[in-house]
């Protein structure tokens, strides 16, 4: 009447794989029989097309008039990109020595454990020899 975890789990990855095997087949066909109507489509539509047009126009003016700006004469954007990505760079140096140093502590911590246990378990086999020895005295 009872069925064992192993073969519960064993029906239950049966299960799971029909059902992703199901799935990705049904993506194929939707995929198959709607490539051909994809490719057919004109690559951008003339709405999006105004809406591009309009926001390189709006960022090309935007541009113009940041540099135009008296404060800003020798402004270089190069110069900028490489201030944010030294800083950006720094950040991750810094988040990866604190993250080494975490797994430094931890792995000194998980050593520490595994020594204590080696301690403790040590005795064991002394701690019953000298028991059998006691018992084995006679009285």
């Amino acid at each position: 009447m009872f069925i064992s975890l192993e073969s519960n789990l064993f029906i239950l990855a049966i299960i799971i794989k029909a059902i992703f095997f199901g799935s990705l087949i049904g993506m194929l066909v939707i995929f198959y029989s709607k490539a051909p109507l994809l490719a057919n489509l004109p690559k951008t539509s003339p709405v999006f097309e105004t809406r591009k047009r309009v926001l390189t126009n709006f960022l090309e003016t935007a541009k113009e008039r940041i540099k135009s700006l008296p404060f800003l004469k020798g402004f270089s954007f190069e110069i900028l990109l490489q201030k944010i990505l030294s800083k950006v760079r720094i950040f991750t140096l810094r988040t990866e020595s604190r993250v080494s140093g975490w797994l430094e502590s931890l792995r000194a911590r998980a050593k520490k454990k595994d020594e204590d246990k080696k301690v403790k378990n040590d005795n064991y086999w002394e701690k019953l020899e000298t028991e059998k020895d006691e018992k084995d005295l006679p009285r």
